[in-house]
């Protein structure tokens, strides 16, 4: 994990939705101790600022670690779609940087991740928002155990004599 010191300081935890014009900034926790590892390393070694001076506002903010813009990665994940086109990969609904959330969010229900856990790292507000995750995941679930609504009749009447004998 990042020394809570070096967290805070590459950014600031919010929860619900900013006001339009305002950067969002999350906490995301890194479980993987080699990525933390050669993050740490590239910090040091590259000497980034962990905040810089907003030329418009003359503001002290947060700095980015990486000058990467929401629009950059959107082309990114264009480029490798076009590419998975090409070698005749299709996907069942349109890629952006939201489905990666959603993927860490689905993946995190399948690990067993309390619902209140997944709140605050989702960062959000209300715990409404995280439930919409669950009722994709118990549909998920019930395909995964394919459960059945419906049986032979000699076996349901077996059942039901059985039952009231």
């Amino acid at each position: 994990m990042i020394p809570q010191k070096t967290a805070q300081a590459l950014l600031v935890r919010t929860a619900g939705r900013m006001p339009a014009g305002q950067q969002t900034h999350r906490l995301v926790p890194l479980s993987d101790s080699w990525y933390v590892s050669q993050l740490q390393t590239i910090v040091a070694t590259l000497k980034i600022p962990m905040e810089r001076r907003n030329k418009r506002t003359g503001r002290t903010e947060k700095a980015r670690i990486w000058e990467v813009t929401d629009r950059t990665v959107s082309t990114w994940i264009g480029e490798a779609v076009a590419a998975a086109a090409a070698d005749g990969v299709t996907f069942s609904a349109p890629v952006t940087p939201h489905t990666f959330r959603h993927s860490y969010t689905m993946h995190m229900l399948y690990a067993g991740i309390p619902l209140k856990v997944l709140q605050s790292l989702m960062g959000h507000k209300s715990i409404s928002s995280t439930e919409v995750y669950t009722k994709v995941f118990a549909l998920d679930v019930a395909a995964w155990h394919r459960v059945q609504f419906s049986m032979p009749e000699s076996d349901a009447v077996t059942m039901l004599k059985n039952r009231h004998a």
